[in-house]
């Protein structure tokens, strides 16, 4: 039987009660996919949000955003790299997840990690209506995220509402290469090879056939450029990672 996409009715349960099942095994199943490179991919992203080029820490008392974190994987990335002081919210609808991300943050602060020095704290809220205030944050970041909401324009919106002016909004997320010869050959492993993987780790095939399948209907990364102007933003750019197979955009605050 072939593998259907959930309505966009049914979408938001459909998500949320995938990412409770895998959530224990979630970080694995991403290193093996991504053969590790998703932590490349997301400290670039970490050095757009905070504007650097390199290895410089952010001011002290900033205050990030991490919508979907998951695990906090990126998040706790951030930390390590973020000034003693900042702010870092983690916020994500699985509270499987989110408490993952917590006792990760525990045995890091526990062997004395540059975290301890950064002040984190995870909520459970929905992405699409954010529980902050206008101009709350430096900047805000989503990983892997904008394609599993129901309304994306809504989640980028949201975004742009709760980060202060000159702020930077990024998302990172699948994209579509167009290499020749690559592109087929990814194509055959995120449909074939990826499902397998999520079978054999997390005994979900259902789990890592929806991933494939979401990719597809995801926009390509002008359209997601595009979200990002209707979202107010300026300055957008698109940075294609992986052969244009990950997308990394960026955008500031009016």
């Amino acid at each position: 039987m072939s593998f259907k996409l959930p309505t966009k009715e049914d979408k938001h349960d459909y998500v949320h009660d995938q990412f409770e099942r895998i959530a224990k095994g979630y970080d694995l199943s991403n290193d093996v996919i991504s053969v590790g490179m998703h932590r490349a991919w997301k400290i670039r992203a970490i050095n757009e949000l905070l504007g650097l080029a390199g290895h410089k820490a952010s001011e002290h008392g900033e205050k990030y955003l991490d919508i979907c974190c998951g695990t906090g994987d990126l998040a706790l990335t951030l930390a390590k790299r973020a000034a003693a002081g900042t702010q870092i919210t983690g916020l994500d609808f699985s509270q499987n997840m989110l408490d993952l991300a917590a006792e990760r943050q525990k045995r890091l602060a526990r062997r004395k990690d540059k975290v301890k020095t950064v002040q984190m704290e995870w909520i459970c809220g929905d992405a699409q209506n954010l529980p902050f205030e206008d101009n709350t944050f430096n900047g805000a970041i989503i990983s892997f995220g904008l394609r599993n909401l129901t309304d994306l324009q809504k989640g980028l919106d949201e975004m742009a509402r709760v980060v202060k002016p000159g702020g930077r909004v990024v998302n990172l997320d699948l994209g579509h290469s167009t290499v020749p010869l690559f592109a087929p050959i990814f194509d055959a492993y995120f449909s074939n090879v990826v499902p397998v993987i999520g079978g054999i780790l997390q005994n979900d095939l259902k789990a890592y056939k929806y991933l494939p399948e979401s990719g597809r209907t995801y926009p390509r990364p002008e359209a997601i450029s595009e979200m990002f102007r209707k979202a107010g933003l300026i300055n957008i750019r698109h940075i294609p990672q992986a052969l244009g197979t990950v997308a990394l955009h960026v955008g500031i605050k009016r």
